[in-house]
């Protein structure tokens, strides 16, 4: 079987590419490709031939995956090209009171009052993340003819986020080395990306800003660093109560305040979505039927009459709520995006919570504004807008974009070795801050914490070995 018949036309692109890059050094005697694969080099995961972790002879066809990816508000937002290093987001906050005194006769001045605006700004972050260094011979040989060549993986590797290469897949990822390699990529990236949404923080690690730095009290001028409150989101506090009916208090104001704003502004139709962690929302639907229904109602403190409540009825709100994805506030409905990047509190690194207690925010996020205009998206780099220069470049390395240019990757080769480099800039841009808003320290206690897509979590796991042992001294009369 020929192993590139399952692959992508963009895969097939990529792998094309390296052919080229080494047919470039071939012809020119070795100094067509000026880069050097560093000697400390980390070899790539075999997957056949000796010590290859699907070499096994007897291996079935059919691999199952165990990978957990992650997901989040990524997939719902646009991405825009952008080569602008320091933009410039206006907004008009306002118009002064008046300034000067009444007039005492008609033609004498009256007070005048001057138009206010306040100016935001973004930062392009860098995502760099390499594959281990490919021998040639490593992506050919196989063990013995019990080393099959034609599994096929069930089950996603790739998350639900729209922050990987377009032309990374899993097709022959257990057959091809150099797609495995590729595909480890994107996955690392993806899980980077993910957190860098609402955690990022500008200034470490070549990061962009993530949504908790910018959904935010304390928004200032990016020209002259004054105040501009009229830019602050409604940021509200929790407390590390543990969730009770008051939780529909909460969230009912601030929506209510964020549409007053919305709507004061002239600035509906605001499309909205709330987004929070997998762990609150399972535990926050299994309250809000009932707490929304009976929000502020205490009549045994009154009268002592009684509430009657349908138990089934407000069961099926809350299947519906789950499998829907939805969340009615105020009398809308909103829907509700999981994203496993929000930050989440517990007993290690909070002392406010006790082993089983877990705290993170429920965000409610607007995507755009009247005229459908975006109001929170991703922009990148446009690596294409490189062309004309590297067009001029010829035998000094192999690099090209995917994606209408939010990836680039390159090729470093040395002597039979390869690997593959790819590079991102991106951020979140948030034009909009007033309309956006957060309840910081919520509180739950679910009986089972769901696994995690996050490396650094407790809830993270994997397991298994990424080599096996390699061949044994051979019985042969020379050996």
């Amino acid at each position: 079987m020929d192993p590139t018949l399952n692959l992508t036309k963009e895969q097939l692109a990529v792998l094309a590419t390296l052919a080229n890059a080494f047919m470039q050094a071939k012809q020119a005697g070795d100094g067509g490709m000026q880069t050097k694969t560093p000697a400390a080099f980390t070899t790539a995961t075999r997957l056949h031939g000796a010590g290859g972790i699907f070499s096994i002879s007897g291996t079935e066809r059919d691999v199952i995956s165990a990978h957990v990816r992650p997901e989040g508000l990524a997939s719902r937002l646009p991405i825009l090209p952008s080569v602008s290093v320091n933009p410039m987001f206006a907004s008009l906050t306002g118009v002064t009171d008046d300034v000067g005194d009444e007039p005492t006769n008609a033609c004498d001045d009256a007070p005048t009052g001057y138009v206010k605006g306040c100016y935001l700004t973004a930062r392009f972050g860098r995502v760099r993340r390499d594959t281990n260094t490919i021998d040639m011979n490593d992506v050919m040989l196989k063990l013995n003819r019990g080393d099959f060549t034609d599994l096929v993986l069930h089950g996603q590797m790739l998350g639900l986020t729209d922050l990987v290469p377009s032309g990374i897949t899993q097709d022959d990822v257990l057959n091809i080395m150099t797609a495995a390699e590729m595909l480890g990529v994107g996955v690392r990236t993806e899980r980077l990306l993910t957190r860098q949404t609402w955690q990022g923080t500008w200034g470490v690690n070549n990061e962009f800003p993530g949504l908790d730095s910018q959904i935010a009290t304390g928004q200032v001028d990016a020209n002259t660093g004054q105040a501009c409150p009229a830019l602050d989101s409604d940021v509200k506090n929790y407390n590390y109560a543990a969730l009770t009916t008051s939780i529909v208090t909460y969230v009912s104001q601030l929506e209510w305040f964020l549409r007053h704003n919305a709507r004061k502004m002239g600035l509906e139709p605001v499309q909205y979505v709330i987004t929070m962690r997998a762990d609150l929302w399972f535990e926050l639907t299994a309250i809000w039927p009932c707490a929304y229904n009976t929000n502020r109602c205490s009549p045994a403190a009154d009268t002592g009459a009684t509430v009657v409540i349908d138990g089934r009825e407000n069961v099926s709100e809350r299947d519906a709520m789950r499998n829907g994805m939805y969340i009615d506030i105020n009398g809308r409905r909103y829907p509700v995006v999981i994203d496993d990047g929000i930050f989440e509190h517990n007993s290690t690194n909070n002392a406010n919570l006790i082993p089983g207690e877990y705290a993170s925010s429920i965000y409610m996020v607007p995507l755009s504004i009247v005229g459908g205009l975006p109001v929170t998206y991703r922009e990148y780099v446009d690596y294409r807008r490189a062309q004309p220069d590297v067009a001029f470049l010829r035998n000094m390395g192999t690099f090209f974009w995917t994606d209408n240019g939010v990836y680039t990757w390159a090729v470093e080769t040395s002597k039979w070795c390869y690997k593959l480099a790819l590079k991102t800039e991106q951020r979140i841009v948030l034009r909009t801050p007033q309309l956006a808003g957060r309840i910081d320290a919520i509180k739950y206690s679910p009986l089972q914490h769901l696994r995690d897509a996050d490396p650094d979590s407790p809830y993270w796991v994997d397991g298994g070995v990424s080599v096996l042992p390699g061949l044994s001294a051979p019985n042969a009369i020379w050996a």
